[in-house]
């Protein structure tokens, strides 16, 4: 696989190489979700060990997605401007050291700090991805192909909160920030053999700074792109809101061993893949649109009925699982086909336009994870709300774009 230019890898990259370097990327993505999933049984005992309320550990994972979502915009026209693997290198290495840093935090004020500060270093891995993959192919195969990296990464948090629950049991919390360091120097090998530049010099963009304010305003203001950003933030906002409230509701709430919290987990994370499954099969026989929308309208069902049953505590915790599952399940159809339909706009500035789609994402997904600490009232009510609030709002985003679903001229910017 050559470097020179995005063209001539993707005229020269056969199956085989494709595939080795869809499972390296999804390697890599992996990081993101393990530094959210591995140490979410170990909230309760993280409060304990500390001597802080559940309520302020839970800011912990809002910090770590604000951190995330603002760090993307400056990530993305970096990664436009200097390649990919300029700003991807740097981020292994201190996600490395800052996960290292977080096992030998004492308050949760200096937890929040490095939580924020591993998310800076975890956004500059995973903005260069959606980019790196929309260099080397054309839209309909980049959906396949960021459907498969979903696919691959699903191991990680199907994984990670099993594991998270036999570390925490045997060795402590602080040994999961450990496990995310070592995990991080593993991927940083791995990237340094399989994974190439992808941007050509001919295409890298020197951006001033408020020639990149007007490119974001231009983003924004692309109602087509916009629209399908913003399904699939809210869905993620309601996804994070099931994140930040599972922890107490399975293990406090309901009294389910720790160990065993990453079981209930999983189910989210199995029903998560078959539909990446079924969303790679449906693209090409289906509009991305149309898969879109059907995901979202489905998402947003299951949240209200997800409301319903927390309010009345109907079906007990399988009332609760079984239409999270069902929520969670769709970002198979809403991620990649969302991204998909939003960086075609842009084919010149991908970073950018991922970092922007991105950052709304994150932020949205901050403030409803923040938002269940506030609102935490020993019930599941808090968590259903604000998902059911996100799966309407992820419909309503729709509406911004035409219904037939049909991409524009791209805007060249």
């Amino acid at each position: 696989m050559t470097t020179s230019t995005g063209t001539s890898t993707r005229s020269v990259m056969d199956k085989r190489e494709r595939l080795l370097l869809i499972l390296t990327l999804g390697a890599l993505t992996a990081l993101g979700p393990l530094a959210i999933d591995l140490y979410l049984p170990a909230m309760p005992a993280i409060a304990s060990s500390m001597g802080e309320p559940l309520s302020r550990i839970q800011y912990t994972l809002s910090a770590y997605t604000l951190g995330f979502a603002i760090s993307q915009l400056v990530y993305g026209p970096l990664s436009d401007r200097f390649g990919r693997l300029t700003v991807m290198f740097p981020g292994i290495i201190f996600f490395a050291l800052t996960s290292l840093l977080a096992a030998f935090c004492t308050t949760a004020t200096q937890l929040i700090i490095v939580r924020v500060l591993q998310s800076f270093s975890a956004a500059a891995i995973m903005v260069t991805i959606p980019a790196m993959i929309r260099d080397l192919f054309p839209i309909e195969q980049v959906a396949r192909a960021l459907s498969s990296i979903i696919l691959v990464m699903t191991v990680a948090p199907l994984a990670a909160p099993l594991l998270g629950g036999q570390i925490l049991k045997f060795y402590g919390w602080q040994s999961l920030f450990i496990f995310l360091a070592v995990a991080a120097v593993l991927s940083m090998i791995l990237a340094f053999f399989r994974v190439k530049e992808t941007l050509a010099d001919e295409d890298r963009l020197v951006i001033p700074p408020v020639q990149l304010a007007l490119n974001y305003a231009n983003i924004l203001r692309n109602r087509e792109a916009l629209g399908c950003i913003l399904c699939h933030a809210f869905f993620f906002g309601g996804m994070f809101a099931f994140i930040a409230g599972s922890p107490f509701i399975y293990i406090e709430l309901f009294n389910i061993p720790v160990e065993q919290y990453g079981l209930l987990f999983a189910v989210n994370i199995l029903a998560m893949s078959m539909t990446n499954m079924v969303n790679i099969r449906l693209i090409g026989q289906f509009p991305l649109f149309t898969i879109l929308r059907g995901g979202s309208l489905i998402a947003a069902v299951s949240a209200l009925i997800l409301l319903f049953n927390a309010v009345t505590g109907f079906g007990g915790l399988p009332g609760l699982m079984i239409p999270v599952a069902c929520y969670i399940a769709c970002i198979g159809f809403t991620g990649p086909n969302s991204n998909a339909l939003a960086l075609s706009h842009f084919p010149k500035s991908a970073g950018s336009a991922n970092a922007l789609a991105g950052a709304l994402r994150f932020t949205i997904a901050g403030i409803t994870s923040a938002l269940v600490g506030y609102l935490h009232d020993g019930t599941a009510i808090p968590m259903a709300a604000i998902m059911a609030g996100c799966g309407l709002l992820s419909v309503a985003a729709l509406a911004l774009t035409r219904s037939s679903g049909e991409i524009e001229e791209p805007a060249v910017i």
